[in-house]
């Protein structure tokens, strides 16, 4: 008899399973199964973020699948991160700590499940971490260990039970810099010099109270300050997406400084006790480490936008910059004097980031809830439009038609309420491309980095846009102004300064910048497209197939005509010759493509693409 095929797929695999599970539950069985609840939620969501896909959870023991082994890595320091984090303060004896073992392999695919020697590979690797470690098979380190910093310890050879080959294999121990820092990001690509002018970066506050789920007021706080600051047409001010990589590392200003190329750092911290807030600022010097100055203030909480305000002027003049649209923001914050919508915005812009399906869903009824508390507030409006704007983005929205009248209807919404902060603006020229109505999206461009003129993604999204309209040479300088506001994180802003130069047919600086930008985030296809389809115009075709088959692996439902369609070039001759350029590389085509809906596509495509790079609220 002859058997049937079975499925096969090669998958990067996460295992990770609870120490002392056993001794845990004998000391105290319902208070573990909570904080293993609390653990689980955690894990999921990182898993979730990173694009990997829950297989099974027998017991205290969790079996993850990854179409990409970096986006694996990153997941299990974010895991181990975010679970240390949830550690702070608990006593010795009750820390809940898990081991991840990380292996790349064939396994066979049975509806939902997975089967195979790889599986069990994951398992036993996740035997020889230490508690709050993460052991990777050779396979697995081969793949990361030029795109991630990981300090690994070599373990040599090991011998595994019911494996019938040795696996080599390595340990990232906890505590170290890769396993404790949040997020993971690439070092800045070059050494960043100050400019002439005024240059800042805004650490997070550090929430001084001990309860990692109060983060959200001081990172909250943080971004507020931002938000002001970002309006500032003569101040560099690094972005939010690069600075909050700085999050409890406890990095010094002066390091943060050379790092990021700014002559200063402003760092603080906050202490809430229910209806007052205490916060310290200081401005330091990033060269000679030198304070500029220091302030306390002790404020009810209802002050708090207040207390914004005075640090906001404290910088202004002591880096002797002129403050626009100061009163107009004042006016505006007037609105939103009631402590407890103040906490849910807070809140909802904390679920906000972590870009997960379940996470934005609860963060819009936290909106909304702000919407019914304070009705003449524009921030509440603005960031529910954001959820259905990364609805559509990620492909989460059942009708992505009908979510997009939705984030368009909140943001005109925002608008009308005096929104001074931009955002709305970068949501409808965002909206506008999607639906290929080139005039109007660039228009919104030009408002939204008239209004934040310090603001990475007003540059880059004006740059992107310019590169659907015919005009790449122009988007070249733009690009390159928003990669210098956030040059250590991981956003897509590389990848239009790369496609800008292709448009433009400078083929080798293209892929200078492709792989500059796969250097921080390893995962892009859109980097691959620009990088394989230079390849082929510079006749590399070897190097251009080796891309085009790692295009494949990272996105199987790619194809050139899925490609074509989510596009939204108003010219269609460069697209030609870039789905051409792909063609020749061996990216695949599917014919069967007729009547799919564009505006789905163009979801799916701006999913993988990033249209506009997230600016934290």
């Amino acid at each position: 008899m002859a058997l049937e095929p079975v499925e096969r797929k090669l998958v990067a695999i996460l295992s990770t399973d609870a120490v002392g599970y056993s001794r845990l539950m004998g000391d105290d069985d319902e208070g573990t199964v909570q904080t293993l609840k609390t653990c689980w939620r955690h894990i999921e969501r990182a898993i979730d973020g990173f694009r990997g896909r829950v297989v099974d959870a027998p017991g205290d023991n969790l079996l993850a699948e990854f179409p990409s082994a970096v986006g694996c890595v990153r997941c299990a320091v974010e895991i181990q991160r975010v679970l240390a984090k949830a550690n702070q303060g608990a006593p010795p004896d009750r820390c809940m700590d898990f081991r991840i073992g990380v292996h790349l392999g064939d396994v066979i695919v049975d509806g939902e499940k997975l089967y195979g020697e790889g599986i069990n590979v994951a398992a036993r690797l996740e035997r020889l971490a230490e508690p709050g470690g993460i052991c990777l098979s050779d396979l697995v380190y081969q793949q990361v260990r030029r795109r991630l910093e990981l300090p690994a310890t070599d373990l040599g050879e090991q011998r595994l039970k019911n494996i019938a080959e040795p696996v080599h294999a390595y340990q990232i121990a906890p505590g170290s810099p890769s396993s404790k820092t949040s997020p993971v990001r690439a070092a800045a690509p070059v050494k960043l010099a100050p400019p002439d002018n005024p240059s800042l970066a805004v650490l997070p506050f550090f929430n001084m109270n001990g309860d990692p789920t109060q983060d959200y007021f001081a990172d909250g706080l943080t971004m507020d300050i931002m938000a002001e600051l970002v309006r500032l047409p003569r101040l560099l001010l690094i972005g939010q997406d690069s600075t909050f990589t700085y999050k409890a590392t406890g990095a010094k200003p002066r390091d943060v400084g050379r790092e990021l190329g700014v002559r200063h750092v402003l760092e603080g911290s906050v202490r809430r006790e229910q209806n007052r807030i205490r916060i310290t600022t200081q401005l330091i010097d990033a060269e000679s480490g030198r304070f500029e100055w220091a302030e306390r203030y002790d404020r009810e909480l209802e002050d708090v936008f207040a207390v914004q305000d005075e640090i906001t002027e404290q910088v202004v003049t002591a880096l002797d910059v002129e403050l626009v649209g100061g009163e107009s923001a004042r006016t505006v914050r007037q609105h939103l004097r009631n402590p407890l919508a103040l906490a849910k915005l807070y809140q909802g812009n904390e679920l906000l980031h972590r870009f997960t399906k379940a996470d934005m869903g609860e963060a819009r009824s936290l909106f909304e809830e702000v919407m019914r508390l304070a009705p003449e507030c524009p921030f509440g409006y603005a960031d529910a439009a954001w959820t259905h704007y990364f609805d559509i983005e990620r492909g989460w929205s059942d009708e992505p038609a009908a979510s997009m009248e939705q984030m368009s209807g909140l943001a005109y919404q925002s608008l009308d309420r005096g929104d001074v902060s931009g955002f709305s603006y970068l949501m409808l020229g965002n909206m506008h491309l999607m639906k290929r109505e080139h005039d109007d999206a660039l228009a919104m461009a030009e408002k939204a980095l008239e209004e934040r003129p310090s603001c990475q993604a007003a540059w880059g999204l004006k740059a992107n846009i310019l590169n659907y309209c015919e005009k790449p040479k122009e988007a070249i300088p733009l690009a390159k102004q928003s990669i210098r506001l956030s040059p250590v994180a991981q956003t897509f802003f590389p990848e239009v300064l790369a496609t800008a130069y292709y448009l433009c047919g400078h083929f080798e600086e293209a892929m200078t910048a492709a792989n500059e930008a796969l250097a921080l985030a390893p995962d892009s296809i859109d980097s691959r497209v620009v990088l394989a389809a230079s390849l082929v115009e510079t006749r590399r075709l070897d190097a251009a197939r080796e891309v085009g088959r790692e295009i494949a692996s990272l996105d199987p439902s790619f194809t050139l005509e899925r490609f074509t369609a989510s596009r939204p070039y108003r010219d269609p001759a460069p697209l030609k010759q870039l789905v051409e350029a792909l063609r020749q590389a061996g990216v695949r085509s599917h014919e069967d493509s007729r009547g799919v809906n564009v505006v789905e596509l163009s979801t799916h495509a701006a999913a993988r693409r990033r249209v506009q790079a997230r600016p934290r609220r």
